[in-house]
Order: C-alpha cells, then sequence, then structure tokens
C-alpha cells in the first residue's frame, strides 16, 4: 500500500485514468486489511489503554478517517473510472478534502507503518549494522524534511494550497526519489515514537508494580 500511496502522489504525472486505478486498488487492499484485523475492533473496548496504545490506537482512527474520505472524495470528483455515477454538483469540494486528506494520508500512513516496522529494526544484532542503518535511515530523513518542504506539503496538509501543482518537466525518478524520502522520514518518525511510547508504558507498568 506504501508503494502505491507513492505512485498516487505522481497524480497527473502518470496520469489521471492510472491514478484512479490505484486509488481502486489501495482502497480495496485496505478493506482487505481490515478484514483480516477485524479482532482490532472487537478489542478497542477491552483491556487497559497504555499509553503505546493509545498512541496506536488514535494513529489507527485517523487513519482509517482519511482511508474512508480519500476514495470517497475521490469517486465524486472522478473524471474516468466512475462517471457512471449520478453525483454533481460537489466536485470542487471533493476536490480540496481529496488533496488535503492525500498528504495527510502519506504522513499517517509512513508513520503507521514505522511503527511497525520497529521490530524488524531490532533484530539487527550487529553494531556495525545498527549503526549503518541508523547513518543512513538519518541522511535519507534530512533529504526527506528539505524535500517535504520544498514540495510545500506543509501548506497542502494545512489547506492552504488548494490547488496540486507539478513540474512536467521534472525527471520522474526525482519526484518518486522525494517523494520516498518523505516517507522514510515520517516512517523513521514511526519508529522513535513506537519506541518512545514502549518505554513510557514500561516505566508506567513498573511503577505499578
Amino acid at each position: 500500500m506504501t508503494v502505491l500511496l507513492l505512485l498516487l502522489m505522481a497524480y497527473s504525472l502518470i496520469g489521471e485514468t492510472f491514478h484512479e486505478v490505484i486509488g481502486t486498488a489501495i482502497f480495496v487492499q485496505f478493506i482487505g486489511h481490515h478484514i483480516l484485523n477485524r479482532g482490532w475492533y472487537k478489542a478497542l473496548p477491552k483491556g487497559r489503554y497504555s499509553a503505546l496504545r493509545i498512541f496506536q490506537t488514535i494513529l489507527d482512527v485517523l487513519l482509517l478517517l482519511i482511508m474512508i474520505a480519500q476514495p470517497v472524495s475521490g469517486i465524486l470528483m472522478s473524471k474516468h473510472l466512475y462517471t457512471f455515477l449520478p453525483v454533481g454538483g460537489v466536485s470542487a469540494a471533493a476536490r480540496e478534502i481529496h488533496l488535503m486528506f492525500a498528504y495527510w494520508g502519506l504522513v499517517l500512513m509512513s508513520i503507521h507503518a514505522g511503527a511497525h516496522l520497529l521490530p524488524m529494526v531490532k533484530r539487527i544484532k550487529s553494531k556495525r549494522g545498527r549503526a549503518a542503518a541508523i547513518l543512513i535511515a538519518a541522511a535519507v530523513s534530512v533529504y526527506g524534511a528539505i524535500a517535504f518542504f520544498t514540495r510545500q506539503l506543509p501548506g497542502y496538509m494545512l489547506h492552504r494550497i488548494l490547488f496540486a501543482f507539478f513540474d512536467y518537466d521534472e525527471p520522474l525518478a526525482r519526484f518518486f526519489l522525494d517523494y520516498a524520502a518523505i516517507i522514510v522520514l515520517f516512517a523513521c518518525i514511526g519508529m522513535l515514537l513506537q519506541a518512545f511510547f514502549i518505554r513510557m508504558s514500561a516505566r508506567k507498568g513498573r511503577g505499578k508494580s
């Protein structure tokens, strides 16, 4: 889903029809993901909410809302796959919602992915290997932070920029490199947040024992 999301961000650069096809594919994957993890819904009212669980639940709920709003707004403004639907007069509002949530979705999905990647990173036993991974991740994250502001993502996320701007002379490789680095940046933030809340929850658990 994260890889497909990277393609979605290219929008006009890959073609509007392809954009709608990929968006539909992500939504189908999203539905399948939640069917496989349906136990999460049953567990929501049960058990104690530690700092870690609160963080994970808030992140998951926000991502759930965005992943519902995105395909719905996309269908309402569709120019190719869903033109048969009797929808009219809402495409302008749907476009603004779709644009803003696209960037929030990119950020939150990256944080979500990073939080779940933490156990894999912890499996790196070699100190040199872990140090190398940290240095590479830090370097890519710095580049991602620069790309995040250069590409004006805060403006899209805060609803200050209402239209997506693309440089059609820019090589696709450069575009994908920037957005891949942005994904790495927020995945690293997700891992750091996950590690922070794990420690916080562990400290509270020791305090009560």
